[in-house]
């Protein structure tokens, strides 16, 4: 019997299954019953904007009412973060209870920690009778553990980019395709993604699952400081700063409207802009700091790391970034893209099984080892610009967790036009 949370969750990190796909927590299943066939659910795939999409599904669907369960990966600031209703997360008591009631079960069926998270949370959702939950698929779609799910509300697809290319394979159509694996028969699918040879797939899937496929409506920006846009006749303005959540925004409105268009949701126009408004995803464009300011974002791989490079023209010079990723990311396709918007980049490690070693990088720029250290040079360099903190979710967890002030990102983020360019001075 575990007595403290952290003794639970040290074990259950410690749980690592060595399959592919979810054969293991699938006979757990069968054996014990599915929660999540109790839930109507919302399952979001992409390679990146997950989290972000679901963030702002989860705060419209609040403003209308609805209890929202969530479940997310990795978590920010502490692991119980992945499991939340309505952006609260789950008690550590609730989470202790229900790992020690488990434990011997998920031994007996060798669930990896993800999966173990995953019961956990359809557990506590179904004992507190949520409405609606939405589910992050953690790698890929087909063979992720989330796709145990049965029958969805909608299935939606945000992105598709190269990433974990030793799962999901090499090409982006097959990238596309290990996505797609989320479509259910007769389901509703809203892709996000519009490059020909990713769209080919996910059409084929829909048609052959017989579901219904949507294409996020076209925006009309308004304006980029802050962020505004028209998207159904309905005029939007995002708190977030960076301009790559215009297309997770537009996914999650898009879902909404299809899904109130089949009866599925009531919720009016005016609680999805609310929403959208009051949605924030933590570690995307985040705040933590002043005096330099100072922002993490956890763009992990190549993909996010070009949607941020179109977002960072908006901050003061210089700009200073500081990057950690884990090994098995394209970390010379990142470093290159960071140089090519950056006045420095400094390269910096943490301390992570799967992190990479600056030591390991023939990169002819600045290796910082300890991060902490890292930051701190990079904020002095900075003077009256800005720092920008990027790379894997994992390094942003320990950053975020360090300036501690993610109950003040609120206050910064309001004052946002202390720290941003005007539009007319960066031709916008």
């Amino acid at each position: 019997m575990f007595k403290e949370i952290k003794e639970a969750v040290n074990w259950m990190v410690s749980q690592r299954n060595k399959e592919i796909g979810y054969a293991s927590l699938k006979n757990y299943l069968d054996e014990q019953g599915n929660h999540l066939d109790k839930l109507k659910v919302i399952h979001v795939a992409g390679t990146n904007g997950k989290g972000s999409t679901t963030a702002m599904l989860m705060s419209c669907l609040k403003e209308a009412g609805y209890r929202v369960g969530t479940f997310t990966s990795p978590h920010l600031l502490t692991h119980e973060d992945r499991i939340r209703i309505n952006n609260v997360q789950i008690p550590e008591d609730d989470f202790l209870r229900i790992c020690n009631d488990r434990k011997a079960l998920w031994e007996k069926y060798h669930l990896s920690m993800f999966e173990m998270d995953l019961d956990l949370a359809s557990i506590w959702f179904c004992e507190n009778q949520v409405d609606v939950v939405i589910i992050e698929a953690g790698i890929g779609g087909l063979h992720d553990s989330t796709n145990v799910i049965q029958k969805t509300l909608a299935s939606v697809i945000v992105s598709i980019g190269f990433d974990h290319m030793d799962r999901l394979g090499d090409t982006l159509e097959k990238i596309a395709f290990e996505k797609a694996g989320i479509i259910k028969d007769n389901g509703l699918v809203i892709c996000g993604e519009n490059k020909p040879e990713c769209l080919r797939v996910i059409e084929q899937q829909a048609n052959l699952h017989h579901a219904l496929m949507y294409l996020p409506q076209s925006v009309e920006m308004l304006s980029v400081h802050p962020i505004r846009f028209k998207m159904y006749d309905l005029e939007v303005e995002l708190s977030e700063l960076a301009l790559y959540q215009v297309h997770n925004a537009g996914c999650a409105l898009e879902t909404l409207i299809q899904l109130r268009n089949r009866k599925c949701l009531k919720i009016t126009n005016d609680q999805i802009v609310n929403g959208l408004k009051k949605a924030h995803w933590a570690g995307r464009f985040d705040v933590v700091a002043e005096n330099p300011v100072t922002i993490c974002d956890g763009a992990h791989n190549a993909h996010g790391m070009e949607a941020l490079k179109q977002s960072a023209q908006i901050l003061k010079r210089p700009l200073i970034c500081v990057f950690a990723c884990l090994k098995d990311k394209d970390k010379l396709e990142m470093i290159e893209t960071l140089k090519s918007f950056s006045d420095e980049l400094i390269l910096t490690e943490f301390d992570f099984y799967r992190a990479l070693k600056v030591d390991d990088l023939p990169c002819d720029v600045l290796k910082i080892k300890d991060w902490k250290n890292a930051i701190d040079t990079a904020r002095y360099k900075a003077q009256e610009g800005t720092v920008l903190i990027t790379g894997s979710l994992y390094f942003i967890s320990e950053v975020m967790a360090y300036f501690k002030l993610q109950e003040k990102v609120n206050s910064y983020r309001d004052s946002s036009s202390d720290y941003v360019v005007s539009v007319s001075e960066n031709g916008h």
